[in-house]
């Protein structure tokens, strides 16, 4: 694994993939510090997303390897192959439509992270409480989602992620469903916690106002079109 210094960040997520479809390839050559925020942009379609999932272990690549750290996440074609399992890369994903479950409260929701880490209910559910009163919306607990607005559940899907003390974060277009009011507040609120995240933060946005807002640099997917669609991600 390559290791740098660019000014005061040290490379830790190294994503150096390619992920093929039949009509479609997405080559992937980034370096991302601890404490950089890195915004990806691009056209609707390039693949944007697809990076997110694949560093969070839930699209497979095709060749190449994804790691962070000491730790080999992904490593196609090689010998021996390696695949970690999502549940065991400690990353947290928030996703464009928060992905609530909608039998569940809130603070069911943001329970479900430990639970799936073996911490017992009671204890889950006590802490998720109290991490909800520190992101000042306990008020919410015993809410479903379809009781709480769109600012309301991004922020309870917030607190879900960052509960399990993810390693690296990964926001997916986070205020693009939200209204213009809703949106302003939940971009303020983000900037709060991306500002304070140890760890790299990815975010793939088509947004220039949460672009300037949040990230410290910025990745672009260069397209080619032709018999076969090429999605390029650099620097």
């Amino acid at each position: 694994m390559d290791i740098g210094i660019t000014a005061k960040w040290l490379m830790s997520l190294n994503l150096h993939f390619t992920i093929e479809h039949a009509h479609f390839q997405l080559n992937a050559q980034l370096d991302i510090s601890d404490g950089e925020v890195i915004a990806i942009s691009g056209a609707n379609g390039s693949g944007k997303t697809s990076t997110l999932l694949a560093t969070a272990g839930l699209l497979p690549i095709s060749s190449g390897s994804i790691s962070y750290r000491e730790y080999i996440f992904d490593a196609a074609k090689d010998a021996p192959q390696i695949f970690i399992q999502p549940e065991k890369r400690n990353v947290g994903l928030l996703f464009q439509d928060g992905a609530l479950f909608p039998h569940l409260t809130a603070v069911e929701n943001v329970a479900f992270g430990l639970r799936s880490r073996g911490l017992g209910k009671r204890k889950s559910l006590e802490k998720s409480t109290q991490y909800l009163a520190d992101f000042d919306i306990a008020h919410l607990c015993q809410l479903k989602p379809h009781q709480l607005s769109g600012g309301q559940q991004q922020r309870v899907s917030l607190a879900r992620t960052l509960i399990t003390s993810p390693d690296i974060l990964l926001l997916d277009e986070p205020t693009s469903a939200l209204d213009a009011e809703t949106r302003i507040a939940t971009l303020n609120y983000l900037e709060e916690v991306v500002s304070t995240f140890s760890g790299p933060v990815v975010l793939v946005s088509h947004d220039l106002r949460d672009i300037q807002k949040l990230a410290t640099t910025e990745a672009r997917i260069e397209v080619q079109h032709g018999t076969q669609v090429v999605a390029n991600l650099i620097r």
